[in-house]
């Protein structure tokens, strides 16, 4: 009995030294490496092509070695500026990208094994298909826009492209005034901001290897616009309103922070409509919503229409409005509702930019219809809608 008592308190204390020893050894194990030999691997086979705009995606056969980890393809884009790219011992390709030209380039492989060992350097050659900043720049065109340029081009590959917008100033001496980035399939773009004189402007596309297209140039005087004045504005009762817990004019007061605009609660879809003053020719629109950490959620406004008239129907009904464009806000960053990036508070904070039509017709009344908010789809029975602040440019006609 007296055996057992005393190793009842030796055990905690046995059971201790066990576990850090094993926990030594294990950790000695994670610092080990896998692998421990000189002996290089073998190098791939089967080596097959697939060229692809600006790159190529090469597949092969690994060599039958038991201790491979990985891959790795060696090149120049152009000369002095060398990438490389690995691809894992589970796969049997690996895609390179980057280059600027349909040019034949050398690509070197290697195997890769877990004690480092590199093998001998397979090279290959592989000739690119017409790169996406060429193909866009080839789709590229711009026109004469109100404040600027409104320009347009095709990005079929959903390549990260920036287009640049040079003007030329007084000295003759090209100025960097705007950056459009997108990865989407069609760029749409208006620069805005200019004075309605003659400008030289020129645009270029570059891609994020510092890839660039020739630049377009071309003399275009900028469309005359002006934000028009909110003192004008009036709210313009009617039938059919959605109910609102705020005051209307306060959409139109200047400060987007405050607790005023349209707080509306009801089904969709909802309008109200105000009065501009003085009929105007109108170019395009900015709205807030509610940015105190609620971007992209809740009733911030999703989709909304934007309806015209000089001659309003009494009765609140859309006989005598021309619909004038259908907008959607979207958040830049795309994350899931609650998290938000930096460029997505700061997008919110400055507004959010919408065109109108240049063969819109100038109006007099402007009418909200909103379709639906973060928080409710299109033909919620009861849903929620928010906007803090709109401002309208154009030019007033006489």
């Amino acid at each position: 009995m007296k055996f057992f008592k005393n190793l009842y308190f030796i055990t905690p204390f046995l059971l201790s030294v066990f576990t850090l020893f094993f926990s030594s050894c294990e950790q000695a194990d994670l610092r080990d490496p896998l692998e421990s030999d000189s002996e290089a691997p073998g190098i791939v086979t089967d080596i097959e092509v697939e060229n692809l705009p600006g790159g190529a995606t090469i597949s092969y056969t690994l060599p039958d070695d038991k201790d491979i980890l990985y891959v790795v393809a060696d090149y120049e884009i152009r000369k002095g500026v060398a990438y490389d790219v690995k691809s894992s011992y589970y796969n049997n390709s690996v895609t390179i990208l980057g280059f600027g030209t349909t040019e034949e380039y050398d690509v070197d492989l290697y195997v890769v094994d877990r004690s480092g060992n590199k093998s001998e350097r397979t090279t290959i050659k592989v000739n690119p298909l017409t790169p996406p900043v060429q193909l866009a720049f080839e789709k590229l065109d711009y026109t004469r826009g109100f404040g600027g340029i409104h320009l347009t081009f095709e990005n079929e590959t959903k390549a990260n492209l920036v287009t640049n917008i040079l003007v030329r100033n007084e000295a003759n001496e090209w100025i960097e005034y705007d950056k459009y980035y997108t990865s989407l399939p069609n760029g749409d773009y208006s620069v805005r901001n200019l004075q309605s004189v003659p400008t030289t402007f020129g645009v270029y596309l570059y891609d994020r290897w510092n890839n660039h297209s020739d630049t377009l140039i071309r003399e275009i005087t900028p469309l005359f616009e002006m934000e028009l004045d909110k003192s004008k504005f009036k709210e313009l009762s009617l039938a059919g309103d959605a109910a609102n817990a705020w005051n209307l004019p306060g959409l139109w007061n200047g400060v987007p922070q405050s607790g005023h605009g349209i707080s509306s609660t009801g089904p969709f879809p909802k309008h109200f409509q105000f009065s501009l003053g003085t009929k105007s020719k109108l170019s395009r629109l900015k709205i807030w919503g509610v940015y105190d950490g609620r971007e992209y959620s809740s009733g911030n406004i999703k989709e909304f229409e934007v309806w015209g008239s000089n001659n309003p129907d009494p009765n609140g009904s859309f006989e005598g409005w021309e619909l004038m464009g259908t907008y959607t806000v979207v958040k830049p960053s795309g994350l899931p509702e609650g998290e938000l990036s930096s460029d997505d508070r700061a997008v919110a904070a400055a507004g959010f930019d919408f065109d109108i039509s240049p063969d819109a017709p100038a109006v007099l009344y402007v009418r909200l219809n909103i379709l639906s908010s973060f928080a409710s789809p299109r033909n919620s029975a009861n849903g929620t809608a928010w906007s803090r602040e709109i401002t309208l440019w154009g030019q007033e006609q006489p």
